[in-house]
């Protein structure tokens, strides 16, 4: 049975109705025969910086720990991809396991502006 768990930095820090906005994203998917991961795209922003955020719901619903680091992470919006890189990120999804994260595009790394929220993170 899938499970909602939130790392140990974003269950200290995250606001309330973040957390109850996350709660219903994952109250809402059916995870029953699914397999491998999915990222649901909760929300993008820029920070002071002008770093893009691409904040998702990471879905592991395999049986064994989805790990980040090394994986390439691409944005895309209407099939076209505006940004990608290679994740550093030390975060391991458990199975059956679903978790919040952000990932972080640097200033410059995005090939075109983004355009609205209707765009997809895909890792591979």
């Amino acid at each position: 049975m899938q499970k909602l768990v939130f790392e140990s930095a974003w269950d200290r820090t995250i606001a309330e109705k973040d957390r109850h906005d996350i709660e219903r994203v994952f109250s809402e998917i059916n995870a029953e025969g699914k397999e491998g991961y999915q990222a649901v795209l909760l929300k993008t922003a820029f920070n002071h910086k002008r770093e893009f955020l691409v904040t998702v719901l990471l879905n592991n619903y395999s049986k064994i720990p989805m790990s980040l680091l090394g994986k390439k992470v691409v944005y895309k919006e209407k099939g076209q991809t505006l940004g990608e890189f290679d994740s550093e990120y030390t975060l391991e999804v458990p199975a059956q396991t679903s978790m919040p994260w952000t990932f972080i595009f640097p200033e410059g790394s995005l090939l075109d502006p983004p355009n609205d929220d209707s765009g997809e993170l895909i890792i591979s």
